[in-house]
């Protein structure tokens, strides 16, 4: 069955030697764009990752000079740009951790690898 129409039976269309897996989001659920990841080995033996996604430094402090329009008021203008305050690097803003068991990472691998594959296919690859 590949619609929702059953999901109050779904035991009705389930061998006895298969399994069922609903997907249900949890309140916290949020996509995360992932351009890399850090981690490594807990001292529990869990693999930790560590997604975050990489952007220029946002500015801590912008000053632009204010042109007078006339008497009394005025218009932003161009930014005094020595006077910028920035972190002059790259940031890698942390999206999530996930902490999982050694077979968890490597069942997560292949899946990926997988993906990848079907990617190439399509494409031609």
């Amino acid at each position: 069955m590949t619609s929702d129409d059953g999901w109050q039976n779904a035991g009705k269309v389930l061998a006895p030697n298969e399994v069922a897996f609903d997907y249900i989001k949890g309140h916290d659920f949020k996509v995360v764009w992932a351009d890399g990841a850090i981690g490594g080995i807990t001292p529990n033996g869990l693999i930790h990752l560590a997604v975050y996604s990489e952007r220029p430094a946002i500015p801590r402090r912008q000053v632009h000079e204010i042109e007078r329009v006339d008497d009394d008021r005025g218009k932003l203008g161009k930014e005094v740009v020595e006077k910028r305050l920035s972190r002059g690097s790259v940031v890698r803003e942390m999206s999530c951790d996930l902490m999982m068991a050694p077979q968890t990472a490597e069942n997560l691998a292949n899946w990926l690898l997988q993906q990848v594959e079907e990617i190439k296919k399509a494409a031609g690859q």
